[in-house]
């Protein structure tokens, strides 16, 4: 299954498909991406020579990226013939939106119309034509939103606030609030909660703790089914980031411990301290063994068949079979001077 052609962003870690819509690629070729002008001038690549005017299905001779893959989205009709207002409306226009410079987009239009009349009854096919052409123009007069501009690092929140609400008032003259639902509810439940975790993370009068209760209250205001799939993704994310500052402020273990109780519960909390001690653990045989293998590589009566023979013999006492699998890539990091992850 193929996504359609929403584009993420580098600098704004973001949804890729709510208000950043903008940033995805012209739906027409421009001067400024010379690869789509030669894709378009030359009439696309890949199309098998079917001519626009003969689409039937809408999937004959389909340009590359599409070939093997199948077509994403739904179309549904009621009782009464007509269109179902759903999400797989907007992934099915995405799907073959996401062939642009590969075919014209006149092309591709007339590949989703003759795949919207071969697969739905004429009332319902009119309707997803008319969405397919605010669709279109909303794609286009999203170019007209300038994007924001990252500065050192930091997001500015009241930019990207901004821009959220000329997009969504940008939607409300192309579609009616139920398409909007449709097409865009989960992405800006999203996004809403993507900015309000930066804003959380970066606001430096809430302590690591705070920050953790209030992003755990975040979470749950996402819709279940997101909640549900991106739960233990967030808790990475916001765990690592609060254990980050923790240790540079150097903060107590007391305080450790709150944060992540506050984000993962109390009893991955306690799991998350005997692996600490295993580590610290590890350290110590790693610290001690670096110093015994110093040692004897610096014993300069041996020679260096006979140093590396006791290296092997004592690597093989202190640590078992799978151990010295990690303790040899351990010792090469070592060896080159750099910092070693244990």
């Amino acid at each position: 299954m193929k996504k359609g052609f929403l584009l993420g962003t580098a600098a704004v870690v973001l949804s890729v498909g709510g208000f950043l819509y903008w940033v995805v690629p012209s739906s027409k070729p421009t001067t400024s991406d010379p690869g789509m002008v030669a894709a378009a001038a030359a009439g696309g690549t890949g199309a098998g020579h079917v001519a626009p005017d003969t689409f039937v299905t809408g999937v004959e001779g389909l340009p590359t990226s599409l070939q093997g893959t199948e077509v994403d989205g739904n179309l549904e009709i009621d009782a009464a013939g007509h269109l179902k207002i759903t999400a797989g409306i907007r992934r099915l226009f995405d799907y073959f939106l996401s062939a642009v410079g590969e075919e014209p987009l006149d092309t591709l239009l007339k590949r989703i119309r003759a795949y919207l009349h071969h697969t739905l009854p004429a009332t319902a096919a009119a309707e997803a034509e008319r969405l397919l052409d605010s669709y279109v123009g909303y794609r286009r007069a999203l170019e007209a939103i300038p994007q924001v501009q990252s500065g050192s690092g930091q997001m500015d929140i009241d930019a990207i606030r901004r821009q959220m609400q000329q997009v969504q008032a940008l939607r409300s003259q192309f579609f009616t609030p139920d398409v909007i639902a449709a097409f865009f509810g989960n992405d800006d439940a999203y996004d809403r909660y993507t900015l309000e975790r930066l804003a959380i993370l970066q606001d430096k009068s809430l302590t690591p703790e705070q920050r953790a209760t209030r992003l755990a209250a975040l979470e749950q205001q996402l819709p279940a089914g997101m909640r549900d799939s991106m739960k233990v993704i967030n808790q990475v994310q916001n765990l690592n980031a609060l254990t980050q500052e923790w240790k540079q402020r150097g903060g107590s273990p007391a305080e450790l411990r709150q944060i992540r109780e506050s984000v993962v519960g109390t009893e991955a909390t306690d799991r998350l301290e005997a692996l600490d001690r295993e580590n610290a653990q590890w350290d110590q045989r790693m610290n001690g063994w670096f110093a015994e293998r110093a040692a004897i590589l610096a014993n300069t009566s041996l020679s260096d068949q006979d140093r590396q023979a006791q290296v092997e013999s004592l690597r093989n006492d202190r640590f078992n079979d799978t151990e010295r699998i990690r303790v040899k890539s351990l010792e090469i990091i070592h060896d080159r001077g750099e910092v070693v992850n244990r």
